[in-house]
C-alpha cells in the first residue's frame, strides 16, 4: 500500500470540505477524482500529499510523492535537480525558458516525472495545454510505472488513463472501478433505478393515503343516522353501525401502520434539465456571419498569422484548434475588433467570453451579474446557470468568493443569455467540471445561432463541432469535421 487516509476531516469556516472515513491508494492504481467545481478536489490532493493539514484524522504515506500543481507552479527541489532534458523535449519545451502559462505546465510536467516517484498526484494538468501537448502528456501517464491520481476535466484522457475513478461529493467520496466512461454509466443506471424505487415508493403511499382518506369518510358518513328513525330502528342502527365502525378503525389502523413500515426512499438528487433549449435570438440570414481574408499579423519578426482566411458559415459551429502560441486568440481579437481584413454582417448580434472574465463584478453575486444586461428574464437566467451546475445558493454568492470553475461558468451564463445569435468563446472549458462540460454540450447542441470557438478539449470538439481548423505555422487548414 502506497498511501491510506483515515477518518479525514477538513472544514473551511463553517463550510465542510472533507468528511472521508477511508481512502486507499495502491500500487497500479491509476485513479481519476472527479467532482463538481469548489466541492474539494485540489484540497484532498493537498491534504493526502501534506502540503494541507487536515483538522482531523490520519494519512500515511510509504512512499515519495510527485505532484503537478493546478497552478504549475513548482514544488521546491528535494534534490533530484531540473528536470530531464529527455522529458523537458518530450513535452515540446527548449531549455527551461518560461513564459506561458502552456509552457510553465509542461516544464512543471517534466519536473514531476523526472522525481520517478512510485506515486504521481496531478492536479488539472491538461489545463493551458494545448492538443499535442495533451496527448503528449496523456502517453506519459499511460506509460508511468508509479500510481497515479489525477484531477482533470479531460473525459477522453481519463477513458484512456484510468482504471478506478473516485467521486468526491459532500465531503464524501465514493470509489468506482474503471475509467469515467464506466463510471457515468454506472452512476446513470444507479440514478434510474433510484428514481424508479423512489417513485414506486410515492405510487404505494399514495395509494395507502388515499384508502385511509376513503374510510375516513366513509367513517363520517356512518356517524349520521338517517332522518325519520323510530326508537328501535335506531337501537338496531346504532349496534350495527357500532360494529362497522370498529371495522373502519381496525382498517384505518392497519393502513397508517403499513404507511409507517413503508420502506422510505428518497429521490436521488435531480440532474439540471439539460434538454432545454437557449431562447431563438433570430438566425443570421447572410450566408456567412464573419469572414477574415488575407489577415497577416507579426510581433517583431516572428510571423503569427500568415494570409490567413476564414469564413464562418451562418448557423454552424465552427471550431478553431492549434498548439500554444499558434495565433489563435489573436485571430479572434482581430475579428472582435474589425482589423483590415475581417468583416462581421450586420445582422450579427455578437456575444464574447474571454479567458479573462472581465465582465464580471466581484462585487455583486452570481445571479446579478448574469441578470444584469439579460435579454431574457430571470427564470431563464437562473435555469442556464442551473444547467452549467451552479445550484441556488451559488448564484446568492458574491463572484469575488467563487473559484475559478465557478468564474467560468458565470461568465459563460452571461454569455449565453445575452440574446446574441453570434457566440464566439475562447477556450470556455478551461477550469471546468466534467459535469458542466456536459451541460454546456447539451445546451450549445440546442443553440441555433451561429457559433465559433477556440478549444483543446477532444471530447468538447467532437460533441459540438460542425467544422473544425487547424492554426499552425501561421496558417489555417480545415480538418473534417468530428
Amino acid at each position: 500500500m502506497l498511501l491510506s487516509a483515515q477518518n479525514v476531516k477538513k472544514e473551511y469556516g463553517i463550510q465542510k470540505v472533507l468528511d472521508i472515513e477511508r481512502l486507499e491508494i495502491q500500487d497500479g492504481d491509476r485513479i481519476g477524482l472527479i467532482g463538481r467545481n469548489g466541492t474539494g478536489k485540489s484540497t484532498l490532493l493537498g491534504v493526502l500529499s501534506g502540503r494541507i493539514a487536515a483538522d482531523e484524522g490520519a494519512v500515511k504515506r510509504s512512499c515519495e510523492i510527485a505532484e503537478i500543481l493546478q497552478t504549475a507552479e513548482l514544488l521546491p527541489s528535494d534534490g533530484s535537480g531540473e528536470p530531464e532534458e529527455r522529458l523537458i523535449s518530450r513535452m515540446g519545451l527548449r531549455g527551461s525558458a518560461v513564459k506561458s502559462g502552456g509552457e510553465r505546465t509542461r516544464l512543471a510536467i517534466a519536473a514531476a516525472f523526472s522525481k520517478r516517484a512510485p506515486l504521481l498526484f496531478a492536479d488539472e494538468p491538461t489545463t493551458n495545454l494545448d492538443l499535442d501537448g495533451v496527448e503528449a502528456l496523456e502517453k506519459m501517464l499511460c506509460g508511468y510505472r508509479g500510481a497515479i491520481l489525477i484531477v482533470s476535466h479531460d473525459r477522453k484522457l481519463l477513458d484512456r488513463v484510468c482504471n478506478q475513478v473516485w467521486e468526491l461529493e459532500d465531503g464524501a467520496v465514493r470509489v468506482f472501478d474503471g475509467n469515467y466512461s464506466q463510471w457515468a454509466e454506472q452512476t446513470r443506471r444507479e440514478r434510474d433505478f433510484q428514481e424508479f424505487e423512489y417513485q414506486q415508493y410515492r405510487r404505494e403511499k399514495r395509494r395507502l393515503e388515499l384508502a385511509a382518506d376513503d374510510l375516513a369518510r366513509h367513517g363520517k358518513q356512518m356517524q349520521k343516522p338517517p332522518k325519520r328513525m323510530g326508537s328501535s330502528e335506531w337501537r338496531l342502527y346504532k349496534g350495527t353501525a357500532s360494529i362497522q365502525q370498529g371495522h373502519v378503525q381496525s382498517n384505518a389502523q392497519a393502513i397508517s401502520t403499513r404507511i409507517e413500515q413503508l420502506e422510505k426512499k428518497e429521490r436521488p438528487r435531480q440532474q439540471p434539465d439539460v434538454s432545454m433549449k437557449l431562447p431563438d435570438s433570430g438566425r443570421i440570414r447572410a450566408r456567412y456571419a464573419a469572414t477574415v481574408r488575407n489577415l497577416t499579423v507579426a510581433y517583431g519578426e516572428r510571423m503569427v498569422l500568415n494570409n490567413v482566411s476564414l469564413s464562418v458559415e451562418s448557423g454552424r459551429r465552427t471550431f478553431i484548434t492549434g498548439g500554444n502560441g499558434a495565433g489563435k486568440s489573436t485571430l479572434i481579437h482581430a475579428l472582435m475588433t474589425g482589423a483590415d481584413g475581417t468583416f462581421i454582417t450586420s445582422e450579427a448580434r455578437v456575444a464574447y467570453f474571454s479567458q479573462d472574465q472581465d465582465t464580471l463584478d466581484p462585487k455583486k453575486t452570481v445571479l446579478e451579474n448574469v441578470t444584469r444586461d439579460a435579454a431574457y428574464p430571470q427564470h431563464i437566467c437562473r435555469a442556464v446557470l442551473s444547467n452549467l451546475y451552479m445550484s441556488l445558493r451559488d448564484m446568492e454568492k458574491p463572484v469575488s468568493v467563487l473559484s475559478g470553475g465557478e468564474r467560468v461558468k458565470t461568465a459563460l451564463a452571461k454569455v449565453l443569455v445575452g440574446g446574441c445569435n453570434f457566440l464566439i468563446l475562447d477556450e470556455p472549458t478551461n477550469h471546468m467540471d466534467v459535469y458542466t462540460m456536459e451541460g454546456l454540450e447539451k445546451l450549445l447542441a440546442g443553440y441555433d445561432g451561429t457559433l465559433l470557438a477556440v478549444s483543446h478539449d477532444r471530447t468538447f470538439i467532437e460533441h459540438v463541432g460542425d467544422v473544425v481548423y487547424q492554426l499552425a505555422d501561421g496558417c489555417l487548414l480545415p480538418e473534417d469535421a468530428p
